[in-house]
């Protein structure tokens, strides 16, 4: 394999991650509210079927399938008529300060943004916010290592490929993925963060690069004679090594810990 498509599928794995992981963590009390949400769509479609109109009192839906754990989710129908409706639904006691809001004169379903959520998560939404900064930072402190990874990369790439090394050179942006992830979800799960099939699918594909990236390492290293290769990629041989075991040992003990069994 080419160095340069090396480099391609390195990149698109970062745009993909970078644009995905906002929707792969979510708290558990966000879904369930989600969830009930949509089960009140479904319940006042039925009710329209029936009544020609929406319901605006949720005891009104409560014959039509309209389904939730009332002391985890708060639901509110604001305002119906007989061919509009607006409703919210949220965690009781909201961590994430997310809003989910159907209102048909906006066209549906969405979620809410910080003006809107600023209505209805009182109290606790400066703390919720501070705790997001504090997100934010460890995510770009992430991004900068990793970046600052990638850069060491393509020097060791400009300057070593070729003469028996590129699978060495592979080997380490194989091993790049795994790290960000493993430090993603070490960041990110808790007991109140539902352990979804995206999660589970991401880990064993890291889990899946990580031992790759340790059997070409090794591999390259029984093939090669050790003394006639430069003292720098046998460092990046090492990093590589270092880096995949670390990443499979923190993925192992997010599994073990937050896998439901």
């Amino acid at each position: 394999m080419k160095i340069s498509t090396i480099k391609k599928m390195f990149l698109f794995m970062c745009m993909f991650c970078l644009t995905s992981c906002a929707v792969i963590f979510e708290n558990n009390y966000d879904v369930m509210a989600r969830h009930a949400l949509f089960n009140l769509m479904q319940a006042q479609e039925n009710y329209r079927m029936e009544n020609h109109k929406y319901a605006n009192k949720l005891v009104q839906l409560s014959s039509h399938g309209l389904k939730y754990n009332t002391g985890i989710v708060y639901i509110e129908i604001h305002s119906a008529s007989k061919d509009e409706y607006r409703a919210i639904s949220l965690p009781a006691e909201s961590s994430t300060a997310r809003v989910f809001i159907y209102d048909t004169s906006k066209g549906g379903y969405y979620e809410a943004d910080e003006v809107e959520v600023s209505k209805y998560v009182l109290g606790a939404l400066n703390f919720i916010r501070s705790e997001k900064a504090k997100q934010k930072t460890n995510t770009l402190l992430v991004s900068i290592l990793l970046g600052s990874l990638v850069i060491l990369g393509f020097r060791f790439v400009s300057r070593y490929k070729g003469e028996g090394n590129n699978n060495a050179l592979i080997a380490y942006f194989i091993s790049l993925p795994p790290l960000g992830w493993a430090i993603a979800a070490i960041n990110h799960l808790s007991n109140d963060v539902i352990f979804s099939s995206k999660i589970l699918t991401l880990s064993w594909v890291a889990i899946a690069l990580a031992l790759s990236c340790v059997l070409i390492t090794v591999r390259w290293l029984k093939n090669r004679k050790t003394l006639s290769s430069p003292t720098p990629i046998l460092g990046l041989a090492g990093c590589s090594l270092f880096i995949s075991l670390i990443s499979l040992g923190s993925m192992a003990y997010t599994l073990i810990k937050y896998y439901p069994t």
